[in-house]
């Protein structure tokens, strides 16, 4: 009974991820979560299809003996299908909004709610032996072709420029860009390694 409940839970709080990022999607959009924005971001939006799949992993994984083969076939599939990677140990929250899913790899991290992910990113190890992995928290831009590599934090609501790539932590709130990253907006209070 217990075991039931708690399989209960888990697929509730997966459902909850689902309208998390359906909302994003509206968000973006600037319309209303209806039956036409559902039906349009599951059939014909490749991103929140990218999404989804990765939620549809994590429903079914929970299957009993077959859950696990199940899932790295889906995982599979999508990775041909988009050419994009979420790994199967990635932690992610509810509200990911991927507009563009080509050329991203999401290795194994913790990333936050409401999380946008633009095209080309990569986060993940900086070595194969790693066993820290990048943290990314909630409300995170990452631009497009940034790298988050290694044992960082990526604060709340900051914003990582194109192409910049970050291998130190970044305070809350902060903007930062470069080869490697530098701070150029921080949060009051907090100077960037320029000023």
């Amino acid at each position: 009974m217990l075991r039931r409940l708690t399989g209960w839970t888990q697929m509730r709080d997966i459902l909850g991820k689902i309208h998390m990022d359906g909302a994003a999607y509206a968000k973006a959009e600037l319309c209303q979560a209806n039956t036409a924005f559902w039906l349009r971001m599951v059939l014909v939006t490749p991103g929140f299809q990218f999404v989804l799949s990765h939620r549809l992993q994590e429903m079914i994984v929970r299957l009993p003996l077959i859950g696990r083969a199940l899932r790295r076939l889906l995982w599979w599939l999508t990775c041909l299908i988009f050419g994009s990677e979420i790994a199967m140990a990635a932690t992610i929250g509810g509200g990911l909004y991927i507009p563009h899913p080509y050329g991203i790899v999401v290795g194994r991290s913790t990333v936050g709610r409401r999380v946008s992910i633009l095209q080309n990113v990569t986060i993940g190890t900086k070595r194969v032996e790693d066993r820290t992995v990048p943290v990314i928290e909630d409300g995170v831009t990452l631009g497009a072709g940034c790298a988050v590599l290694g044992q960082v934090v990526i604060g709340a609501d900051s914003a990582v420029g194109a192409n910049s790539v970050v291998l130190n932590d970044l305070p809350a709130g902060s903007v930062a860009v470069g080869v490697p990253a530098r701070i150029i907006n921080a949060p009051h209070g907090q100077f960037s390694p320029t000023d």
